[in-house]
């Protein structure tokens, strides 16, 4: 049954004629956008968030609200979150990595990287996609080489698995891992592109010709049937994207040792350039991936798919409308569609990065 927030979600969408599209068709009328309460934390304080990446919700509570997670990119933690009928406002700090790795991180982090800009500081987790499965939260940094200076990061190869207190306010229960990077070089379709530069320096471009580097970075998340799928938004090869499944529990098991378990490599066919920009599950079970560029500037549509698991066969849903707004610098952009939540059988919430606060905004989609 609908929770009482979807019921709202889906009378205000009718009330306001938001059409149901055909599979693979934008909706005919503009999404709704949704009010947020105050500014989610920048990177700095006093800082506005412009770069919210990832987000997750819990099912929704007796007075209809869901308890969420989000993430900006530019922290180094993230952040909980309460989303109402068409509201969200953000709550209390989730977890912070610090300033350098804890002790007690399991795994063993990266021995070596191509990043071409060498090491950079412990200083963001460069957190790309959160999930959810009872009772837990997991949020993933990009596992990549940063975009703008191509630095190799040890703080964005953390997988982290919290569990919020009752009220959640706090985190209970929090646990860090490197092992999703030992599944990433595991998985033998993209191996080869781990810690790679994701793009050229557009400053001092090579030859004329030069095939882009076409680098990994994990930008989708999810949890479901025991195992972790992290979706990513490169490399695309031959039009195809790809999820890198793995048993959830091997990825937390307590010690220093590196990953031993199955790897799971899913090709989908999701199109020239078109990457994962996130994952999340439905109330029944199905896989829901939002897709999009593998890089910046490419010509590549903000599109749904429903996965079915194991084959990874796709099938088309809808195109996400744009949304416009001022970014950072006040210049006015199309925000890139970085985070979808389901609302209920067939409304979605979808936050945008490089608008204020994710410019969250709710969209009906035919699910088949």
């Amino acid at each position: 049954m609908p929770t009482r927030s979807g019921r709202c979600t889906v009378l205000a969408m009718a009330a306001l004629g938001l059409a149901l599209s055909a599979p693979g068709r934008a909706a005919e009328a503009p999404p709704i956008p949704y009010t947020v309460i105050r500014d989610f934390d920048g990177q700095t304080t006093g800082d506005r968030a412009y770069d919210l990446s990832g987000m997750a919700c819990r099912p929704a509570e007796a007075d209809g609200t869901r308890l969420c997670v989000v993430v900006n990119d530019e922290n180094r933690g993230a952040q909980f979150a309460r989303l109402g009928a068409t509201t969200l406002t953000p709550g209390a700090t989730a977890y912070d990595l610090g300033t350098a790795p804890a002790p007690d991180i399991r795994g063993t982090p990266p021995a070596q990287s191509h990043c071409s800009g060498g090491p950079g500081k412990f200083n963001q987790l460069d957190g790309e996609a959160v999930a959810y499965a009872e009772p837990f939260f997991y949020v993933t940094g990009s596992h990549g080489c940063t975009r703008g200076k191509r630095k190799y990061k040890l703080s964005s190869m953390i997988l982290t698995r919290l569990r919020p207190n009752a009220d959640g306010t706090a985190a209970a229960e929090t646990v860090s891992t490197y092992r999703l990077f030992d599944a990433l070089m595991a998985a033998e379709p993209v191996r080869d592109f781990v810690l790679r530069d994701l793009e050229f320096d557009w400053n001092a471009p090579p030859p004329e010709g030069t095939p882009q580097p076409n680098g990994l970075n994990v930008e989708g998340l999810a949890v479901v049937g025991g195992r972790l799928y992290a979706g990513l938004r490169a490399p695309s090869r031959d039009g195809r994207a790809f999820l890198v499944s793995v048993p959830v529990e091997a990825l937390f098991a307590q010690g220093n040792a590196t990953l031993t378990a199955d790897v799971t490599t899913i090709p989908l066919a999701a199109g020239p350039d078109a990457g994962i920009r996130d994952l999340t599950i439905l109330p029944d079970g199905r896989m829901l991936v939002l897709t999009g560029a593998s890089r910046n500037g490419l010509p590549v549509p903000y599109r749904l798919f429903l996965a079915e698991l194991p084959t990874g066969t796709l099938t088309s849903v809808a195109t996400i409308a744009p949304v416009r707004g001022e970014n950072e610098a006040g210049k006015r952009i199309d925000g890139k569609a970085e985070a979808v939540v389901p609302l209920g059988p067939g409304p979605v919430l979808v936050l945008f990065d490089s608008l204020l606060n994710g410019a969250p905004h709710a969209y009906a989609v035919p699910l088949p």
